[in-house]
């Protein structure tokens, strides 16, 4: 497998990934290390990666043990989360069942007394500085701390998530766990991420132990009812559902079954999802149409990404009825500049980098200029 890299390291630094972060100019083998590649970047901007691992140096490691109440099934290692557009119900003395306010999200979800949501994000965000940083300049003490976070995270048996999402998105009065909480675990494709960064400091038996993790969470989503349910989604849910499978079976060897997902993408996804104008319908009709519509293509870029590391080509797949990827990113970009408006206004703003550095990415495949655009960050 070979990883490809293009963008500038301060492309990389400042927005969001996409499968592998290490994007420069040409394609680099995993085997070779991944350093080397950020010689391209600016002093500063190796400086900005080494200030902010060395921030993440200083903060704890968050645990999902470290809650206070355990999940239903009484084991703290169990990922938990809220349903995070869901509110206590005004009409009900208790609260309960939570009431659905689409696009408006709970700060309940943050609650770390409860929840793992806020520590999910804090891990991510702590292996992702440290790896950067480590990729940057080649401190080993940033390795290291990744790696400790890491081994408590996926392979500490006290501490360890277990590799199943029974509890996510739980709805207070109604539900203790839903299909829809697999979506949490978009967050792990930016450890996958930092993963890869870290490997020449990783002893080749803690890099397996990593592979196997996300191998037996890989058989978790393809086989529990759950995970059935999300795959079966229509709109954003089941594409990233297929993203993530996809990642994390490519991370640990499975790239057989990430060929098999990516090959029913133009039928199963694009010629239902997308709309003969390239919209996406199930996306517009939500509260937030512009961010979930850019979600939903972050997630079409990301399988078109493990499309190119397995042999799947997405970029220019076109289905039965004519849909493409390409249809929708054209119809989206007025809209995602500012030039045109959605019949409906998004309720929130959002910070839409994440996916102009996706589609940045995927331009190197496309070359067209109108791919290329400096995003206006939310407010």
């Amino acid at each position: 497998m070979k990883r490809v890299v293009l963008g500038a390291l301060g492309c990389l630094l400042a927005l969001g990934v996409l499968f592998h972060p290490s994007f420069i100019k040409n394609e680099i083998p995993l085997s070779q290390p991944e350093r080397g590649i950020f010689q391209h970047g600016t002093k500063n901007q190796a400086a900005a990666a080494a200030a902010a691992a060395d921030k993440a140096m200083q903060s704890p490691i968050p645990l999902l043990t470290d809650k206070e109440i355990a999940p239903p099934g009484g084991d703290k290692r169990d990922y938990t989360s809220l349903a995070v557009y869901y509110w206590p119900d005004a009409a009900k003395p208790d609260g309960k069942p939570y009431v659905r306010r689409d696009g408006q999200v709970n700060p309940e979800k943050w609650d770390e007394t409860r929840y793992d949501a806020k520590r999910l994000v804090q891990m991510k965000n702590a292996v992702k500085a440290l790896a950067r940083g480590y990729a940057a300049t080649g401190n080993k003490a940033y390795a290291d701390r990744a790696r400790a976070i890491a081994r408590a995270w996926f392979l500490d048996d006290a501490t360890r998530m277990n590799p199943c999402l029974l509890y996510a998105q739980r709805i207070p009065g109604k539900t203790e766990g839903q299909k829809t909480g697999l979506i949490d675990t978009v967050n792990l494709i930016d450890v996958v991420d930092s993963l890869y960064l870290l490997q020449d400091a990783c002893p080749a038996e803690e890099w397996q132990a990593y592979r196997q993790w996300f191998g037996a969470y890989t058989h978790w989503l393809l086989t529990s009812p759950l995970g059935r349910d999300e795959a079966a989604s229509a709109n954003n849910h089941g594409l990233w559902y297929d993203a993530q499978v996809c990642v994390f079976a490519h991370f640990a060897g499975q790239d057989e079954t990430a060929r098999k997902i990516l090959q029913a993408v133009p039928e199963k996804r694009m010629a239902v999802q997308i709309a003969e104008d390239g919209s996406l319908p199930l996306e517009l009709a939500r509260t937030r149409p512009l961010h979930y519509s850019l979600y939903t293509l972050r997630a079409c870029l990301t399988l078109a990404r493990v499309g190119e590391e397995v042999g799947v080509p997405l970029y220019d797949a076109v289905s039965s009825n004519g849909r493409s990827l390409k249809l929708a990113i054209d119809y989206i970009l007025p809209y995602a500049k500012g030039e045109k408006a959605l019949p409906r206004k998004d309720i929130a703003k959002d910070d839409e980098a994440p996916f102009w550095h996706a589609l940045h990415l995927a331009n190197r495949h496309y070359h067209n200029p109108a791919y290329e655009y400096k995003p206006r960050q939310a407010d």
